[in-house]
């Protein structure tokens, strides 16, 4: 007994100490942001206190084994909606969707009493209409007047009213109780209470067919895995269970969500009691989407951007967390849309587990149909070697032993990075080479260019001075010349008869010389 109360001082002794970090964050909070002008509506010291405690008592229910479920293992929300206000008027505001939400007990006892209730008073209305027109107990106190006619026939006591009620809602009609021409006010009555009836046989049987035709109950017949295991697939680990339809109709576009709530306190020291993480299933894929004809097992990769990165197997007995799982899909006879829900707390999550692969038989080669044994849909065993460490420090070991594994790394990079711009510098040499060449090239080819330019008017204006000699010639000696060939002969011809003497020296055509007359207008 004194451990315990010394145990107790000590919680209390660490509440408050919690309670006062809680309200200084607070205060600080608040005049952080009056000092920056802004009037936000913040929680007071009040609701303050009351988070943190609630955070406390989670976290010491968590210690002692005893946390309570968000979502039960049937899918039922352990949720409770408390200090609404006008809470009946918003629920009676919807009051199909409040009828169809009650229990089977209470919605047959509201179907009852609209039926009864709606009896009663009407029957009370047929009384005063009775009443008013003097009916009651007409046939012995008015037996001198044998025209009297009553409103209603044989309706001279209350039963005899409830009786004439119930036959009018229900069209029974024994034929012993009818409505007279006496009485026009009372014809309006029944055609209200024909319709009024006509409205709650609408009101009541649509809610008893919606509450039968709800997908709700196709929920039971989905059935999740008692324990999650994590384990190793393809060589990283892996978050599974395993899930199944144990009707032979199916779900169309059955598809599955997976959440890890926890509480999570923010940088700013803001409590949040219950944070929802998504758990990624492969959506980009489409692996979250299965056909659930066979007990399916479902992976969850634990990577960087899972939940359970951080967590090994030694924190995952003390972590507080649930895991919730939805299973959505169509219910195949109705179109309806059914969810089925289930969680998974720290302790029903074996590390180095993994599923049992018999459930799926095929006994023979004659079976025509496979066996789904669900007597092992639960079954685990164990896995020597999977790691007791997190993906977190898994992952620092690989990169610690691929950085051991090639020390010369830093080396073999600047290597690379040295060759990578010897290269280009090559190719920047080899671009200014090219295109001096090309400048090269360009500037002999204007060269060239000016020069046959030169010489074609250097040849015009020869040509020119040869023609003027032969118009000379020709009017003293020979005829005039118009072509080039023509002229060169009669050139050669006069060279020949006034140089006899250089061409007795040597100086013959057929040697291969010309004159130089002749070796210009060649050139």
């Amino acid at each position: 007994m004194q451990n315990e109360e010394n145990v107790n001082m000590l919680e209390e002794k660490n509440g408050s100490k919690d309670e006062r970090r809680a309200s200084n964050i607070s205060d600080s909070s608040e005049s952080a942001y009056s000092s920056n002008g802004i009037a936000a509506n913040l929680p007071n010291h009040h609701e303050r206190k009351v988070s943190v405690r609630s955070y406390r008592l989670r976290r010491k229910i968590r210690k002692r084994k005893q946390m309570q479920r968000l979502v039960g293992k049937d899918g039922v929300c352990n949720v409770e909606h408390t200090h609404v206000k006008n809470l009946g008027i918003r629920l009676m505001s919807d009051m199909f969707t409040t009828l169809v939400d009650l229990r089977w007990r209470y919605n047959l006892t509201v179907f009852t009493l609209a039926y009864v209730l709606s009896w009663f008073l009407f029957s009370v209305l047929w009384i005063l209409i009775a009443v008013t027109h003097g009916d009651l107990y007409y046939q012995t106190t008015n037996m001198t007047d044998p025209d009297r006619e009553p409103c209603v026939e044989n309706v001279a006591t209350f039963t005899g009213a409830f009786l004439f009620s119930l036959e009018t809602q229900t069209t029974i009609g024994y034929g012993g109780r009818s409505v007279t021409e006496a009485c026009p006010h009372a014809i309006m009555v029944v055609v209200i209470q024909s319709v009024i009836s006509c409205l709650i046989d609408a009101v009541m049987i649509g809610c008893i067919f919606a509450k039968i035709a709800r997908p709700k109950k196709r929920a039971a017949t989905l059935k999740f895995s008692r324990n999650a295991v994590i384990a190793q697939r393809d060589g990283q680990l892996c978050f599974m269970f395993r899930v199944g339809d144990i009707r032979n109709s199916h779900l169309f576009e059955a598809h599955l969500r997976t959440y890890l709530i926890r509480p999570r306190v923010t940088a700013e020291g803001e409590i949040i009691p219950l944070h929802s993480f998504n758990m990624d299933l492969d959506y980009d894929t489409g692996e979250d989407r299965i056909f659930l004809v066979w007990p399916i097992i479902v992976t969850h990769k634990i990577d960087e951007n899972s939940p359970l990165y951080e967590y090994n197997a030694r924190q995952l007995e003390n972590a507080d967390f649930e895991i919730v799982v939805i299973l959505e899909g169509i219910v195949e006879q109705t179109g309806l849309t059914t969810q089925a829900r289930t969680s998974y707390s720290p302790s029903e999550i074996m590390w180095g587990y993994r599923f049992s692969s018999s459930v799926v038989v095929l006994h023979s080669e004659n079976d025509k149909q496979y066996d789904i044994d669900y007597s092992k849909f639960d079954q685990i065993y164990q896995v020597p070697d999977t790691p007791r460490f997190s993906p977190k420090e898994l992952d620092l070991l690989d990169r610690k032993a691929a950085a051991a594994a090639a020390p010369s790394e830093p080396l073999e990079n600047l290597r690379d990075f040295i060759l990578k711009v010897m290269r280009e510098s090559k190719i920047e040499e080899l671009e200014k080479e090219q295109q001096d060449l090309d400048s090269r090239n360009r500037l002999y080819n204007r060269r060239v260019e000016a020069l046959n330019s030169r010489d074609k008017t250097r040849y015009k204006s020869r040509s020119s001075e040869h023609l003027s000699v032969n118009r000379y010639v020709g009017k003293n000696t020979f005829p005039l010349v118009t072509t080039k060939s023509e002229s060169m002969d009669r050139m050669l011809h006069v060279d020949d008869e006034d140089n006899h003497s250089r061409r007795s020296a040597g100086r013959n055509c057929s040697d291969g010389n010309v004159s130089p007359v002749s070796r210009e207008s060649h050139v």
